[in-house]
C-alpha cells in the first residue's frame, strides 16, 4: 500500500480512482469527471491516492483557492474493502500537513453528511453554525449538510461576510452555479 500525489489526471491509478468515485457517490453528488480532470491538470486541485499496485483504494481531492486563502476538501473516499483501516484518517493527516505548512491558506472546509460529520469532528474539524445546503450537480435541488472548518491555531473563524464570500466562491467555482441561480440567494440568507 502506497500514497501518491497525482499532478496529472491520467493513467491506471486515475482511471481506477474514477471507477471507485462513480461507485461511491450518487449522481447528484458527482462532479463531471472532465471538470475534475481539468482541475487536477491545472493544479487547482490536489489529488492524493492510496493504492495497491495499479489500483486506487482511497483518494482525497482538495480544491485550493490560493487567491481566496482557503481550501475545500471536495472528496474523500475509501473502497468498501478497505474501510476501517485508517486510510481516511491517513489522507486527512496528509491534507492537514499540507494545509499547516501553507502560509497562504487560512481555512480548510469540508461538507459532510451526518456519518462523515462525526468522522471529521474526531479529526479536528468543527461545524459552522449555519444551515448549509449543498447544491446537486444533476438537478436544481440541494441537500442539507454540515459545513465544517479546520483552521490553524492562530487563525480565527471567518466572519459571516467572509464566510459568505467563501461559500459564494464554492457555489460559483465548484458547483458552477450561475449568478441568478436561486440557491445562491437562499444560501446567502442562511449566512448573513
Amino acid at each position: 500500500m502506497q500514497t501518491k500525489q497525482l499532478t496529472k489526471a491520467v493513467g491506471p491509478l486515475w482511471e481506477s480512482a474514477m471507477v471507485l468515485y462513480c461507485e461511491i457517490f450518487p449522481e447528484w453528488e458527482r462532479e463531471a469527471i472532465a471538470n475534475i480532470e481539468a482541475a487536477v491538470n491545472s493544479g487547482n486541485s490536489r489529488c492524493i491516492l492510496v493504492h495497491e499496485g495499479n489500483k486506487t483504494i482511497a483518494m482525497s481531492l482538495t480544491e485550493v483557492y490560493w487567491s481566496k486563502s482557503f481550501a475545500m476538501l471536495g472528496y474523500l473516499f475509501v473502497s468498501s474493502n478497505h474501510q476501517g483501516q485508517g486510510l481516511g484518517k491517513l489522507l486527512c493527516q496528509e491534507l492537514f500537513d499540507f494545509f499547516n505548512q501553507s502560509h497562504d491558506l487560512k481555512w480548510l472546509l469540508v461538507e459532510a453528511e451526518a456519518g462523515p460529520e462525526r468522522f471529521y469532528e474526531q479529526l479536528g474539524f468543527s461545524t459552522l453554525g449555519i444551515k448549509y445546503l449543498s447544491p446537486h450537480y444533476d438537478d436544481m435541488q440541494s441537500t442539507e449538510m454540515a459545513l465544517m472548518l479546520y483552521s490553524k491555531a492562530e487563525q480565527s473563524a471567518p466572519t459571516k461576510a467572509q464566510l459568505w464570500h467563501i461559500v459564494h466562491h464554492i457555489f460559483s467555482e465548484s458547483y458552477y452555479l450561475s449568478s441568478d441561480d436561486p440557491r445562491l440567494e437562499q444560501q446567502r440568507n442562511y449566512i448573513i
